[in-house]
């Protein structure tokens, strides 16, 4: 029996998962390490950040469908890799540190094999300025941060309806720290909403 561990409930770790559990069947165990609670479709947040979608439309809770599947799962950040083990334990195993709330935050996961898709990591602060939090940008990102590009953008609307001349210039940051595909998705859907308002 072997025991595999995914890091990462995205993308590309939930579909790892799903297709392990198919492929290997109830001998083996099939494991994912996620800080998320809900898995997220970020293709569609281009929607939710235009008001056409709402986040729980391109979210769903995990753990249901890991129970369901047969997939044990942890709630929890990866935050180191020890592929031979350490002095206490000589099984290969991840530190985690547990987003879920429990009382003992930090544990260990053993595996066998492991399949390391955590994706990208948001960089904003590789450009000064960029970002939500960086003062001067919004970003379709993550669901939360499309709400508030939707939030800005039915501002932005509020006032040209009122006869203030807008402009709206949408593009993207760095490649290492954002995803150019959205921006060029979003501004079609921009340009449809303007149009349609």
């Amino acid at each position: 029996m072997a025991r595999i561990a995914v890091l990462g409930g995205g993308i590309s770790g939930h579909t790892a998962a799903l297709f392990l559990r198919r492929k290997l069947g109830p001998a083996h165990d099939v494991v994912v390490i996620t800080p998320n609670e809900r898995w997220n479709w970020i293709p569609s947040n281009i929607w939710v950040g235009v008001g056409r979608m709402s986040t729980d439309d391109v979210t769903f809770p995990l753990a249901p469908v890991y129970e369901r599947t047969g997939i044990e799962f942890h709630q929890a950040l990866a935050e180191s890799i020890h592929p031979e083990g350490d002095a206490t334990n000589e099984r290969p195993f991840v530190g985690v540190r547990y987003t879920d709330g429990r009382a003992e935050p930090r544990g260990r996961v053993n595996y066998d094999w492991l399949i390391n898709a955590t994706g990208p990591k948001l960089r904003f602060d590789m450009t000064p300025g960029l970002g939500p939090d960086g003062g001067f940008t919004d970003s379709v990102c993550t669901p939360g941060h499309a709400e508030h590009a939707s939030r800005k953008l039915d501002e932005a609307v509020a006032r040209m309806k009122q006869g203030q001349k807008q402009t709206l210039v949408i593009g993207t940051g760095h490649g290492n720290c954002t995803c150019e595909g959205a921006a060029f998705e979003y501004v079609f859907n921009v340009e449809y909403e303007l149009r349609r308002r």
